[in-house]
């Protein structure tokens, strides 16, 4: 999803996460589906968030930020384990 917002076209967001249109595609509706909501407009020249993909995308991101901060954690005690 995170993919899909930042270059705003369902096709070439496939490039950046290395699978194909229909399995991305199927996905989001999917996704969708378990919502309940449109989390993009879709239109001639690509896709942009709803209000609700918008508010899905601020979660996406923080979750993704978390889960960098419990890497950077790991490795840290992994670090201090062989000190």
């Amino acid at each position: 999803m995170l993919a899909i917002a930042e270059v705003g076209h369902v096709g070439r967001a496939t490039q950046r996460v290395h699978i194909s249109q229909p399995a991305l595609s199927q996905q989001l509706c999917k996704l969708e589906r378990e919502l309940g909501v449109a989390l993009f407009t879709r239109h001639h020249r690509g896709v942009s968030p709803t209000e609700a993909g918008l508010v899905m995308l601020d979660h996406a991101r923080k979750i993704l930020d978390q889960v960098e901060e419990a890497r950077q954690a790991i490795e840290s005690l992994n670090e201090a384990k062989t000190s």
